[in-house]
């Protein structure tokens, strides 16, 4: 029985009341007894630094290749989608683009999609001809 709606006799509410106390736990008691956990995966890497051209740089290859593959399978919604998210990359790397110059790889991709979007169009077009 619940010690809130006890209604019964001192002995029987003294009962019931020691057996239903919570005891309140401590915050943070169970984190300090617990040993750390290390594996040997950890320990064995060590941490790359990489500069911030070519994290940039890598950023762009990434989204290039995701280009290239929608270009293989012919498509247009997701190479548009992943144009767009190139040029904010680009953009996002403005700076490191200033001083180092443009890169090969992203006017080859531009030319590349151009020549893409010049080849579907002409076939769109013949298709609205016939």
């Amino acid at each position: 029985m619940s010690r809130f709606f006890a209604t019964g006799s001192d002995s029987e509410s003294e009962s019931s009341s020691s057996a239903d106390e919570v005891l309140p736990k401590q915050a943070g008691s169970n984190f300090a007894k617990q040993p750390l956990l290390v594996s040997d995966d950890e320990e064995d890497t060590k941490r790359v630094v990489r500069s911030a051209k070519d994290k940039r740089f890598d950023e762009l290859t990434n989204i290039i290749k995701t280009i290239r593959n929608a270009m293989k399978i012919r498509d247009i919604a997701k190479c548009l989608e992943e144009f767009e998210v190139l040029g904010k990359a680009f953009l996002k790397s403005k700076g490191i683009i200033d001083k180092e110059g443009v890169p090969k790889f992203y006017i080859r991709i531009l030319a590349d999609l151009e020549d893409m979007v010049n080849e579907v169009w002409t076939h769109l077009l013949h298709r609205c001809v016939l």
